[in-house]
């Protein structure tokens, strides 16, 4: 048998070790148009300011060993063109024509470059979203005195604060009315915002970037308030998108491309990861859920069904988390509502909000106070039902113990048992 595994990242590597659990002999096949092992892209913003350095292994998801010791080979440098879904062949970029019995598309996504904006091609435009993009604007930043950074997702509004850490002035530019949209309500967003402003980011909000003005290299931000901005660098941070586009017409795409609760996408061909439009069970959609946890899950839940399995994949939810200076936070699901209840703890930078409906709990914002996350994540993943103990959400003690010892034994037997 042999296994074609397309992008080398978080569901990859997953995907490649849970098929060396079912099938031990197999031909095991990674291809990747980057150069490097498996890296932590949520570190990369720590790496550009030297926080971190690619000689320690929590940058990467596998040791260096790995490929070797699992028997797993591995085309890295190599872009995929196209696949044929019919003749079971991935063609890359030199021409040959690789056959598979088994193909997993894990190749997850790139930044986003709004072509609306005059300029866009002007040297000095960074994004942050693979190795390559984080080197070149780590190769430049002793060059960079000012910079705007466009979009304050999690990217952006991480580098603002690191690059103003290290002496850089910064000003971030965000379309909607606060930052982290929609990861954040007004109340926790605006923890963040002083935050930001407390260690000297300028943040500009309800506008964005039509025009990059320069010789050459980018000098000037020109926004459609009309406001002209100076700068050494733009660091473009406004989505991603999915590495999709050597896929046939066997493969349905809607955002994402479109699997089944077994992450099958076509026949002998699975989707995992930032690529795979999966169903969100707070959201009751399917869509692509970018984020690392299910990036995993949904790589090894595609590893075992390509290998031989037949596990479901029950769906996910949205889950962000950051920490910026003194402030962090972790929030699930859906984080703001009009027709649900909602609960709220407020005091000082400690934040707690727990959205409920039909007494399942289906969202929540944690701020500076996340220890009980993974409680909270549970409880959203399994639907369970909180009319019981929902009242004592807010009560800075709540946690396991406020659960029968019955339930507390059950729980740890059915984990053990896994």
């Amino acid at each position: 048998m042999k296994y074609v595994i397309i992008g080398n990242s978080v569901a990859g590597i997953n995907a490649a070790t849970a098929i060396r659990q079912n099938d031990t002999q197999g031909e095991i096949l990674i291809i990747s148009d980057e150069q490097t092992r498996p890296y932590s892209r949520p570190l990369l913003p720590n790496w550009v300011i030297g926080e971190v350095s690619f000689s320690q292994e929590r940058m990467f998801y596998r040791r260096n060993d790995f490929f070797e010791k699992n028997n797993i080979k591995t085309l890295l440098g190599k872009k995929v063109e196209s696949i044929d879904t019919k003749a079971k062949i991935v063609s890359i970029s030199n021409s040959e024509s690789l056959p598979y019995d088994k193909l997993i598309i894990t190749s997850g996504a790139s930044a986003i470059l709004p072509k609306n904006i005059v300029g866009i091609e002007l040297e000095g435009i960074h994004t942050l979203t693979n190795i390559k993009g984080a080197r070149k604007l780590k190769e430049n930043l002793d060059n960079i005195g000012s910079i705007v950074i466009v979009g304050a997702g999690l990217i952006g509004t991480k580098m603002a604060y690191d690059l103003s850490k290290i002496g850089k002035k910064v000003v971030l530019v965000e379309l909607a009315k606060r930052v982290l949209f929609p990861a954040l309500d007004d109340y926790a967003a605006g923890l963040i915002q002083e935050e930001l402003k407390e260690n000297g980011v300028e943040i500009i909000l309800n506008d964005s970037v039509v025009q990059l003005n320069g010789d050459e290299k980018v000098s000037e931000v020109v926004l459609a308030s009309n406001k002209k901005i100076p700068c050494d660098a733009c660091l473009l941070s406004v989505g991603v998108f999915p590495n999709i586009p050597f896929v046939d017409e066997n493969i349905k795409v809607d955002r994402g491309i479109v699997v089944d609760d077994y992450l099958k996408a076509c026949d002998d061909c699975y989707a995992a990861g930032d690529v795979a439009s999966v169903y969100d069970i707070v959201a009751n959609i399917r869509r692509p859920i970018p984020i690392l946890p299910l990036a995993a899950k949904e790589g090894f839940i595609s590893g075992l069904n390509a290998s031989g399995s037949e596990v479901k994949f029950n769906g996910g939810f949205a889950m962000n988390s950051i920490e910026i200076g003194n402030i962090g936070f972790i929030s699930m699901g859906l984080i703001e509502s009009d027709n649900d209840e909602v609960l709220e703890y407020k005091k000082d930078n400690e934040y707690r909000k727990f959205i409920i409906r039909d007494n399942r709990l289906i969202g929540v914002i944690l701020v500076n106070n996340v220890e009980k996350v993974g409680m909270f994540n549970w409880m959203i993943e399994k639907g369970f039902d909180v009319s019981w103990i929902k009242d004592t959400f807010l009560n800075s003690d709540f946690g396991w113990k406020y659960f029968d010892k019955a339930f507390r034994v059950l729980r740890l037997d059915r984990k053990l048992k896994g």
